[in-house]
């Protein structure tokens, strides 16, 4: 294929598959208005990879399939997920399902074309794979108009780093659009067609196919509109029922929609072959328009009156054909008319089955069951505000709920529904003043006492998002003191009970509270907690809160589970996030890192900011004990901007001390101390920053400051009596003791804190005391200290923290003691005892036979992650060949 006047960009196509040839990646974004040439370099591009012996794939979106789940994708890569009409997977597995697809390649060049027109579905695995690229050699290239898709795409890129050239395709020049043209034309002719065209590729071309420009009305659709003029009878309805049916279209669905026998429809499509109008495929009796825009011309030069009769045509051929019900419904949502009963109940069934993997396509039909049916025939506005909160559109839902609470004030479970959804709504919109105003008046209004507890339960929700502990309590005791809630209900608000008990230091009170709690989680079927997944947040958050964190952890998990199994990401997000939170201060960081890594692609998926700026402190906040410091950095700032969108919460002010460790961490106090010391929210939280704010007043200089924040962490956490805080505020005496010099004192608290720490499992907190205790026990007993740091390097090894292991083997290194890179040698352990958790289950993937791509694709990990747990795995065992690692595995 030759294209002309695009020298510079096809050299920078050949250098990205030079790259790929030779093991890199690559990421480019062709970003141009529509018929400027994206498709055209694409298809250069394909053939050169072949040429060269890659692995191209094409994958092209168009404009009439922007409600076709993983259209773009699945084109591309047909492997990546079931057929419509069977059991779809959840948006995380099709997460998994690519990653596993794309490490069968070996040099991929995956191209995906018109990206602008997209599904849903496709746009959020397209940022996910330029956010989380796969370790093998490739490059992924996109073809896309200017707007918010190349825009997101683009910042999706620089967030992370990576690299992303991008390619602007401007007009052509007049010489380059002369030899397009042809040298049998007039200079006046060429001069017109420049002119008329604006040096846009395919448009020049058009106008040219038509004959001369003098005469021919401007635009593509009118150019198109003289081909078709110039065609039979047969090829014109055949052409325009193909517009309507897909592209590519299947011959025989599009004749029948258009009314021809087969001898007919075999000679229009000869025809339009002839005439370039369309194109055989590789797939039999299936054919492609020669342009996703000429296909819209055709489509857009039908009348309005035509359109509706070929849609509501074509889903009565393709339900005589036994096609699967969402390949109906996208026709019957443009072409049912108001009142018919029948479409509007299967345009709700095809959104059934598509709302796990593309809620954002059954929000859309959903929508066209409501514009069909009658309100009062529609059914409960609740599915429909439900399934566009899952497709991220939070603003719609919010708006269909306050409709839905129009027509059905008079029922009230229905009106208790639509207000806790709306409330949920507004609060993950950062609105939380206003998600208060609305469960107030509802709960004033109603008179029938059904589905107060459930308000009063998310008021005590708001509450604790707020930071407001008295109304946490306030709302907490009425909600548990109500006898008509459910056992659910009871259970949330017997959670944030008891975060107000442990608190004020009724601690046998508070553990009551939350057996009960966890009792309420243990007993619920999962169609209960799935129904109720914005509310159970509630549990582990306050388990969390009272440092049961095992509780906790079960409990997040369980509810993250059954709301995803529903296709509820916005639900399941925050539950995500108390997991990372209660496995972090497990110490269990490497467990962490890896379920923060998957809640942050989740919350993406929301399209929420609050949603995304939640997963991301806490990302950052892992990132941080794993020694990612550059990364952690980048994630924080990312969180704080987000942050500045939203009302005045704890999630905000806590996204700011996150932000303050990492700043204190790469050496900034004077920028790290205001963020830490403005957090004045949860008093086992005010404990736990207590080292980081001591750590930036002591670099500050200002000694008192420090002892004044350590002692007020010191009385909080005495107060309430959770040992995570204990161990905390005896960590921030530790560090003013050292500070004055006082080691004796500094010891004595060092060993506090890891006594406190080791009593509810938290191995990170144990090992940052015996850091401190070593420090303070180095100039007077260098054994001690020598053992302490032992055990500080093997408790954070084990957990994955790095950052605390490194610490370690430093001070190990300065005492003398010869420690193995990585410090592997310094954890006690021995033999396959000795790995993390992720090493050991990688090495048992090899021992299985299993490639290192393979393993990647099981794991849901890059193949360099993989490469890099296997050389800490070899070096901690001694052993230098995959087999040799197999074999200690197998001894145990």
């Amino acid at each position: 294929m030759h294209v002309v006047g695009r020298d510079a960009e096809i050299a920078e196509l050949e250098q990205a598959l030079s790259t790929v040839a030779t093991g890199g990646r690559r990421l480019l974004v062709l970003r141009g208005e529509a018929g400027i040439g994206k498709t055209r370099l694409l298809t250069l591009l394909v053939e050169s990879a072949r040429r060269r012996r890659l692995e191209p794939a094409l994958g092209r979106a168009t404009e009439l399939e922007s409600d076709v789940p993983l259209a773009m994708f699945r084109e591309a890569l047909p492997g990546l997920s079931p057929a419509m009409g069977e059991e779809v997977e959840a948006r995380w597995e099709l997460l998994r399902s690519l990653t596993a697809e794309l490490a069968t390649w070996r040099r991929l060049v995956l191209v995906l074309d018109d990206a602008h027109w997209a599904d849903p579905v496709s746009l959020e695995l397209l940022e996910t794979l330029v956010r989380r690229p796969p370790g093998t050699s490739h490059a992924l290239v996109v073809g896309v108009r200017p707007g918010p898709v190349a825009d997101s795409l683009v910042a999706a890129a620089r967030s992370t780093g990576r690299q992303c050239t991008v390619l602007d395709l401007a007009p052509l020049s007049r010489a380059a659009a002369d030899a397009l043209a042809g040298d049998h034309r007039t200079e006046a002719e060429l001069s017109r067609l420049y002119t008329v065209s604006g040096g846009n590729p395919m448009f020049l071309e058009e106008l040219a196919r038509a004959g001369s420009p003098e005469g021919v009305p401007h635009g593509i659709v009118a150019a198109v509109s003289a081909d078709l003029a110039r065609l039979g009878e047969a090829a014109r309805r055949l052409v325009r029922a193909g517009a309507l049916v897909g592209d590519p279209f299947d011959i025989d669905i599009a004749r029948r929609t258009a009314g021809l026998d087969l001898t007919a429809a075999l000679a229009a499509v000869d025809e339009l072959v002839d005439r370039r109008i369309v194109r055989a495929t590789s797939t039999l009796r299936e054919f492609a328009f020669r342009h996703p825009v000429v296909r819209s011309a055709v489509y857009e030069g039908q009348s309005a009156a035509h359109r509706l009769q070929g849609h509501a045509r074509a889903a009565e051929v393709l339900a005589e054909a036994g096609r699967p019900l969402p390949s109906r419904a996208r026709h019957l949502a443009h072409a049912a008319a108001p009142g018919d009963a029948d479409s509007a109940a299967l345009l709700r069934a095809a959104a059934g089955m598509v709302r796990t993997s593309a809620p954002s396509i059954a929000a859309d039909w959903l929508l066209a069951a409501k514009r069909v049916a009658p309100p009062t025939d529609f059914g409960p506005f609740s599915d429909l505000a439900e399934a566009l909160v899952q497709a991220g559109r939070l603003t719609e839902a919010l708006s269909v709920a306050d409709e839905g609470l129009i027509f059905g004030a008079g029922a009230n479970p229905d009106r208790v529904r639509l207000t806790l959804a709306a409330a949920a709504v507004e609060r993950l919109l950062g609105r939380h003043d206003a998600s208060l105003r609305r469960l107030s008046r509802t709960l004033e209004e109603i008179r029938d006492p059904t589905g107060q507890a459930d308000l009063m339960a998310a008021l005590a929700l708001s509450a604790y998002e707020r930071g407001d502990y008295e109304g946490l309590a306030h709302w907490g005791r009425l909600a548990h003191d109500d006898a008509s809630a459910d056992p659910l209900v009871h259970g949330v608000a017997a959670a944030l009970v008891g975060v107000g008990l442990r608190f004020a230091g009724r601690g046998a009170e508070s553990r009551i509270a939350g057996d009960h709690a966890v009792d309420a989680v243990r007993r619920a079927s999962d169609a209960e907690l799935a129904a109720r997944a914005e509310l159970v947040t509630a549990i582990p958050w306050a388990l969390v809160a009272v440092e049961r964190l095992e509780d906790a952890l079960a409990a997040a998990r369980r509810g993250s589970a059954t709301a995803q199994q529903v296709g509820n990401v916005a639900g399941a997000t925050p539950l995500l996030i108390a997991e990372v939170l209660a496995l972090g201060l497990l110490g269990r960081m490497e467990e962490a890192a890896a379920v923060a890594d998957r809640t942050e692609l989740t919350a993406r998926l929301t399209h929420n900011d609050q949603s995304v700026q939640w997963a991301l402190w806490m990302r950052a906040w892992v990132l941080l004990d794993r020694g990612e410091l550059d990364a952690a950095l980048a994630t924080a700032r990312e969180s704080a901007a987000l942050a500045e969108r939203l009302d005045r919460s704890a999630l905000v002010t806590i996204a700011n001390a996150v932000l303050g460790s990492v700043l204190l961490a790469i050496g900034k106090p004077e920028e790290a101390r205001p963020l830490l010391a403005a957090y004045d929210v949860e008093p086992g939280w005010v404990c736990r920053w207590a080292p980081a704010l001591v750590g930036a007043e002591i670099a500050l200089g200002d000694l008192d400051a420090a002892a004044a924040a350590a002692h007020r962490a010191a009385a909080l956490a005495a107060t309430s009596g959770l040992s995570g805080a204990l161990a905390a505020a005896d960590r921030a005496a530790a560090m003013v003791a050292l500070a004055r010099g006082d080691h004796e004192t500094a010891v004595t608290v060092a060993v506090s804190a890891i006594g406190h720490g080791r009593a509810i499992g938290a191995d990170l907190d144990a090992a940052r005391g015996h850091l401190l205790a070593a420090e303070a026990l180095t100039g007077t007993d260098r054994e001690a200290a020598v053992g302490h740091l032992l055990e500080a390097q093997g408790l954070a090894t084990r957990g994955g923290a790095v950052r605390t292991a490194d610490a370690a083997s430093r001070a190990l290194r300065g005492l003398g003691r010869r420690v193995a890179r990585g410090g592997a040698r310094g954890t006690g352990a021995t033999g396959v005892d000795a790995l993390s958790g992720r090493e050991r289950e990688i090495a048992g993937l090899v021992a299985q036979g299993l490639t290192n791509r393979e393993i990647a694709a099981r794991l849901f990990l890059s193949e360099k992650t993989v490469e890099s747990h296997l050389s800490k795995a070899f070096a901690k065992l001694g052993v230098s060949s995959r087999a040799a690692l197999a074999s200690q595995v197998a001894s145990g």
